[in-house]
């Protein structure tokens, strides 16, 4: 698993020093990570730990470096806890969050878990920060839980539940998908999923001299296709924007997202507002968008329906973000 600055994966015997550097032996992650303190690396047993599937080392891409760990446990019926540590030499660089985002990803994708919960010793700020970022809610505290370092601790649970890995907006041009597609990544962002939209606009030439006909379409989906495939797999969720005219494209981009989790959303307005949107953008030949609409598919069967002539951008993608729960 990469990041932007991280890689994610199995622990190695070479890892030792590192380990118990940023681990282990320093006092300060140990206080609220939960793990024996090693007084020295002569003494330290890190036989258990190499090859482990549940355990993922955290390291920096530069250096390849192991700077913190990540893992699961408590798998039960696709539901599992996560845990997290990172050398506090690394503290405040966001190398956690963004960790426990791929990670999350990985957990949902390639494990199958529909929910992951995680939790940390009550009143410890940063790691919950840390959740927030990371898209995860409150879910509940237990009060003495169990006692470490001698002392008594509450833990509080955050939870996460698997949302859609792919959001199809399909509709008319001129629908106002493209609109809808960046308030719903804002939100996304916002909520801390990683999230990036792929509109037919970035793979097709548009004209107002020439009509896209179903065949053009056809022939980029390889291209769209690509690059949807290549953002599932960095961990993204992918917002399509997409005018869908026949069977054979459906089913292109069925293919590119099996696999995955995806909602689809059918993005209309009257004819009136579409011939208006049309006119107004002036980079579509006309009569392309009224023409998209008749021959748009599938017609029906879409897990939501809005309409983009009856409320704003924002207020429809908060809809959207509203039907996964």
């Amino acid at each position: 698993m990469k990041t932007e600055r991280l890689i994610i994966d199995q622990i190695k015997e070479t890892d030792k020093e590192d380990y118990f550097i940023n681990i282990s032996h320093d006092k300060k992650v140990l206080e609220t990570f939960i793990c024996r303190y090693a007084d020295s690396l002569e003494e330290f047993d890190f036989s258990s730990y190499p090859g482990r599937e549940d355990l993922f080392a955290i390291r920096l891409k530069e250096t390849g470096r192991l700077i913190g760990i990540v893992n699961f446990f408590d798998e039960k019926g696709g539901v599992c806890e996560i845990g997290y540590g990172i050398g506090s030499g690394y503290w405040g660089h966001g190398y956690v969050t963004e960790a426990v985002r791929r990670f999350l990803a990985y957990l949902f994708r390639e494990k199958g878990m529909r929910t992951v919960y995680a939790s940390f010793f009550t009143g410890n700020e940063a790691s919950r920060r840390v959740m927030e970022k990371c898209g995860m809610t409150y879910d509940h505290v237990s009060e003495k839980e169990l006692t470490y370092l001698d002392i008594e601790r509450d833990l509080t649970y955050y939870v996460i539940h698997r949302k859609p890995d792919v959001i199809l907006l399909n509709g008319p041009s001129s629908a106002g998908k493209s609109s809808i597609a960046k308030a719903l990544k804002q939100l996304l962002l916002d909520s801390g999923t990683d999230a990036v939209i792929l509109s037919l606009d970035d793979y097709l030439q548009m004209s107002a001299n020439e009509p896209i006909w179903e065949d053009d379409v056809f022939a980029i989906m390889p291209h769209m296709c690509e690059g949807i495939a290549a953002a599932l797999r960095d961990g993204k969720t992918v917002i399509i924007d997409h005018v869908i005219t026949s069977f054979r494209i459906w089913q292109a981009l069925c293919n590119a997202v099996s696999g995955f989790q995806m909602k689809t959303v059918l993005v209309r307005c009257d004819v009136e507002t579409l011939r208006r949107r049309e006119a107004e953008r002036g980079d579509r030949c006309v009569g392309s968008a009224e023409a998209s609409g008749q021959y748009l598919y599938p017609k029906t069967g879409y897990d939501l329906c809005v309409d983009s002539s009856e409320a704003s951008p924002a207020i429809l993608a908060e809809k959207i973000i509203n039907s996964m729960a």
